[in-house]
């Protein structure tokens, strides 16, 4: 299996042929460590591990009756891979009352990306972050790390656009994957929720791209159109 997955992560065309099968067959400062237990990695203060072993998602939002359990931890160790490359939090692991969401883009043959919104009080911030990689093979390092803070009318626009998707009560899940193509992620997390949705290369008039893209203009990144897949 190990030689299985090495393969897989760096042939994404062969990845998704053999996620097919399966399927198939199977119908910053002031650090102070803390040890999850539950996952068996550190993190800091900040909750960016200190190791690719951490883990960003719990597993179980990833399962699916109709899939090898092996794949769901491909997916999500793929996904940890690059967001720690990010150098990014857990967000999951948040206790505190910051509301936060992340948009992570995997694209095939682009530069990863992770993009974080964050409410804390009557602040507003937004992060984010690109890596020299590619979202279908190795993560590369990270080389644009940046922050800007933002006024409560665009917090107020953007979750207005997650309200219009129903976005905390969208399956994790959807049977949309294809080829060669891009991972759209977007995390959410309240003071006492969290939530997952991941689709694979949403149609651009759909709520859940604007919503995705809407972070993506908020940054000072350039994106050309046909890159944005």
């Amino acid at each position: 299996m190990t030689a299985i997955l090495s393969t897989m992560r760096k042939t994404p065309i062969l990845s998704v042929l053999i996620v097919f099968l399966f399927t198939a067959c199977h119908v910053q400062s002031g650090f102070v460590p803390t040890i999850v237990h539950e996952n068996d990695f550190t993190i800091d203060t900040s909750l960016v591990p200190k190791d690719s072993t951490a883990i960003y998602f719990p597993l179980n939002l990833f399962s699916d009756t109709s899939r090898n359990v092996s794949l769901d931890s491909f997916v999500v160790k793929w996904y940890s891979e690059q967001l720690f490359a990010l150098r990014e939090p857990v967000i999951y692991l948040d206790k505190s009352k910051k509301e936060i969401y992340r948009f992570t883009w995997l694209r095939t043959f682009h530069n990863p990306v992770a993009i974080r919104i964050e409410k804390y009080g009557d602040q507003y911030f937004l992060y984010w972050k690109l890596s020299d990689g590619a979202g279908g093979y190795e993560p590369g390092k990270l080389t644009i790390d940046q922050y800007k803070k933002l006024d409560k009318q665009t917090w107020d626009a953007f979750v207005k656009k997650l309200s219009e998707i129903d976005f905390w009560k969208l399956p994790t899940n959807q049977n949309d994957k294809g080829l060669d193509g891009s991972e759209w992620i977007l995390e959410g997390k309240s003071e006492n929720n969290y939530h997952v949705v991941n689709r694979w290369a949403p149609n651009k008039n759909s709520g859940y791209y604007e919503c995705c893209n809407f972070l993506l203009d908020l940054t000072d990144l350039e994106i050309r159109d046909r890159e944005k897949y």
